[in-house]
């Protein structure tokens, strides 16, 4: 696990990976959900200056992040510890407080299979575990009785924490010193508590502007990028978060002056409430540097997503493809990007004249040549 120092080395100034981060801050964050929304997503804005960062369109950054104070704070109570003890992070066996172990390094959303057996050996009720809604590691720990453990033994009951990686939503030319993040606030409920995102919390609603240090790494992308050939047209397709490496793509063609065509199909729930970066998109509109296609399913009575409207605009999309634009998709990969793809092997068999078999060869062949790209998760 890292180390918490914000003073940075040259090491750190030069390069990053997971032990050895850049240290940023937020230095903005609003709200992209207007009044009405059932969405919290955010916009963030981290400083990279003092860094040697140097990202391009399509890649992601990885978040290092710390856990909920409270749920720490229970399971030191548990623990019958104050968080001033040094334990050995079994990561890099490096010796670490207690506190500083169960914030950073430990992992408060998994439970470690050594921990459920403790539980199970130590609670007066029968705990079995459930597939479907598995015990957090601070659920355990209420269930269990009062027992001393070893300091040394501490560790071994918790996975490690684990990086969150997001798409960066700006282009590097543009804003030379910053990354900027599309992030929507992940919430569920768990046995009657209200619980959030590990990383989504940390960054939405933790994090402190200006000050608290954001350890975060360069992931660069191997496949999801802009095409070589910046007269090449492109086809973007995204649904909410999605959206952001579709900006950084938008912004970084406008910023070098790509001469190739942009579409961008975007959906979400309301237009009035869920427009993300409505500004930038319409003003690339009204220039006519953008084609868009909006989609907000909870508009109307019937529900519209980003396939209905590629179907609507089925023949100059085929056509674009034929010229040879290049598609890429983010967003959801159980169900948008599913639809998605089925909509094209439909636009191929209506527009190309092709059967089923042949258009399913025909995206395939795309994808081949990188002119199909996914990012979806």
């Amino acid at each position: 696990m890292y180390l918490l120092n914000p003073v940075l080395s040259t090491e750190n100034m030069n390069s990053t990976n997971r032990k050895n981060p850049f240290f940023s801050r937020i230095i903005e964050r609003f709200s992209l959900n207007k009044k009405g929304s059932t969405k919290k997503t955010f916009h963030l804005s981290l400083t990279s200056a003092g860094s040697a960062i140097q990202y391009q369109p399509g890649d992601c950054v990885g978040v290092l992040p710390s856990n909920d104070p409270a749920e720490v704070n229970e399971i030191l109570q548990a623990l019958q510890h104050k968080g001033s003890e040094f334990v050995v992070d079994p990561e890099n066996n490096a010796p670490i407080s207690l506190s500083a172990y169960l914030t950073r390094a430990s992992n408060l959303q998994k439970t470690h299979p050594s921990l459920l057996k403790m539980a199970q050996e130590h609670s007066s009720t029968q705990i079995v575990p459930d597939p479907e809604a598995p015990m957090r590691p601070v659920e355990l720990f209420a269930k269990m009785s009062r027992i001393a453990i070893p300091l040394s033994d501490i560790p071994r009951l918790f996975l490690p924490q684990l990086p969150r990686f997001y798409s960066i939503a700006s282009a590097q030319v543009q804003y030379p010193e910053e990354i900027h993040l599309t992030v929507a606030l992940a919430s569920f409920e768990s046995r009657g508590r209200k619980r959030y995102g590990v990383a989504s919390r940390f960054l939405c609603l933790d994090a402190i502007v200006n000050e608290t240090p954001i350890p975060i790494y360069l992931q660069p992308s191997r496949s999801f990028i802009l095409p070589a050939d910046s007269n090449a047209s492109i086809i973007l397709v995204g649904c909410g978060t999605g959206i952001a490496p579709l900006r950084a793509f938008l912004q970084h063609r406008v910023s070098t002056h790509a001469k190739g065509r942009n579409w961008l199909f975007f959906g979400e729930r309301h237009r009035s409430s869920d427009y993300y970066y409505e500004d930038f998109f319409e003003a690339l509109r009204q220039q006519k540097t953008l084609r868009l296609d909006l989609a907000f399913s909870r508009d109307s009575a019937e529900k519209i997503y980003v396939q209905h409207r590629m179907w609507e605009q089925r023949r100059d999309l085929w056509a674009w493809l034929q010229e040879g634009a290049y598609l890429y998709v983010c967003g959801d990969a159980q169900n948008m990007a599913i639809d998605v793809d089925s909509t094209l092997i439909r636009i191929a068999i209506d527009q190309g004249s092709m059967t089923d078999d042949e258009a399913r060869r025909y995206l395939k062949k795309l994808r081949a040549d990188k002119r199909y790209l996914l990012d979806v998760y």
